[in-house]
């Protein structure tokens, strides 16, 4: 696998241009079976976006690009995912509710992706049970099976993401009625929803705890424009924080960046709202934050949890960080210790971290897509050359890194 190579201390300023959601475009692809064509805008350009683009041609959806805009014609659709393909990325796990709602069947293996800890697929084999699923689980198989899904009432017994995308991936072509209560209430689920009510679904309830989705008996082409991404625009906010720049983080949305902010100006950085862009200016030396919890939307992100911790790693003061999402994501705490970080971590959920003056470059490795995100940001704020291992992880998520940085002052190069 590839690496970065950065060396840091310089002050970051500039402009970033946010790119499209990863966490929005892959839901919309996934949906594309139940359509005869459609237009995606404003795709950013991920590895994760081209094994989901080599799943739909695999299954029969003909796919073009031109720049950042997708094409899809669909014709008749072969529901069975490769092994190999489905591997590499946990959301090919979305494939199971649009190929059973298009074609009454679906198998699909085990899915991939980053190492998070415990992420099992029971809850969306439940739900697909639900709607009125045969599903034969046998040789690490998913088989599914319906002649035509049924609505059901259904409470999640946690707020999922993934599982919520599905059952409305599943349920919008379904018989009757179905009800999500205790959804995902995260942007880009609105996002899915609003492309397929622009398709012809009845889907209202996005963006609260309780969605509601009333089968239709086709879907209609349209296009959709992807939501900026809200993850990758606090990322480089942090980035300013922890190298005391100043940068105009572009094409974002405000409304959805409200906790990233409000916590950023706890550590004493300026920051200002226009309309689209977000203006960050960090002092030399950023306070702590106290105490930071990991929480589903629109409460503090666990997909920014190691960048947050790699800024509290210099901060003014001590920061206790508690995960509460995901058990696994730990590792980059242990990295960030190689660069002279002061980290203790309890149980792999807690994180007690005790800033220091400066860090170290070192040769550290990326275990999953935000931890690299996360050494980077150490990297250009330490001192000395730092190599970051295994960046095919931040490519996952991370559209145009390494120009992007360099455009704003950063010294990076990939290897």
């Amino acid at each position: 696998m590839g690496k970065y190579v950065i060396t840091g201390g310089s002050r970051l300023s500039g402009e970033v241009p946010i790119s499209g959601a990863k966490n929005a475009v892959l839901p919309v692809l996934a949906a594309l079976p139940l359509l005869k064509e459609a237009s995606i805008c404003n795709v950013p350009f991920l590895s994760d976006v081209a094994n989901t683009i080599e799943i739909l041609e695999n299954i029969g959806v003909k796919i073009t690009t031109e720049g950042s805009v997708i094409r899809s014609e669909t014709g008749i659709v072969r529901p069975v995912i490769d092994n190999s393909l489905s591997c590499k990325m946990r959301s090919s796990v979305l494939f199971l509710g649009s190929l059973l709602s298009a074609c009454g069947e679906a198998e699909i293996s085990y899915p991939g992706g980053c190492a998070l800890g415990a992420r099992p697929v029971d809850m969306h084999i439940w739900a697909m049970k639900m709607l009125g699923a045969k599903i034969n689980t046998d040789d690490n198989v998913i088989r599914c099976e319906a002649k035509r899904l049924k609505g059901a009432n259904l409470h999640l017994p946690i707020q999922s993401v993934g599982v919520t995308e599905n059952i409305i991936l599943a349920s919008a072509m379904a018989e009757g009625t179905t009800i999500i209560d205790n959804a995902a209430r995260e942007p880009e689920i609105c996002n899915l929803c609003d492309f397929l009510n622009m398709c012809g679904a009845d889907i209202t309830g996005h963006g609260t705890k309780r969605i509601k989705i009333k089968g239709v008996s086709e879907l209609h082409p349209c296009s959709v424009a992807i939501i900026p991404d809200r993850i990758e625009a606090a990322t480089y906010m942090i980035m300013a924080a922890a190298t005391g720049g100043e940068l105009f983080i572009k094409n974002v949305n405000t409304d959805h960046m409200r906790v990233i902010c409000a916590m950023l100006r706890k550590t004493g950085c300026i920051i200002k709202e226009y309309n689209k862009t977000i203006y960050i200016e960090a002092p030399q030396r950023i306070y702590s934050i106290p105490y930071i919890s990991t929480a589903p939307y629109p409460y503090f992100p666990t997909d920014v949890q190691p960048q947050i911790m790699a800024l509290m790693s210099t901060a003014q003061g001590q920061s206790v960080i508690k995960e509460n999402i995901f058990s696994g994501r730990y590792k980059h705490g242990d990295e960030l210790n190689k660069m002279g970080a002061d980290i203790t971590i309890k149980d792999n959920r807690t994180f007690i971290t005790t800033g220091v003056r400066s860090l170290v470059g070192a040769n550290v490795n990326a275990w999953d897509l935000r931890g690299g995100a996360a050494l980077i940001i150490a990297g250009l704020c330490a001192e000395g050359i730092t190599v970051v291992n295994n960046k095919e992880y931040v490519e996952r998520g991370y559209e145009s890194p390494v120009s992007k940085i360099r455009n704003i002052g950063g010294k990076i190069r990939a290897l």
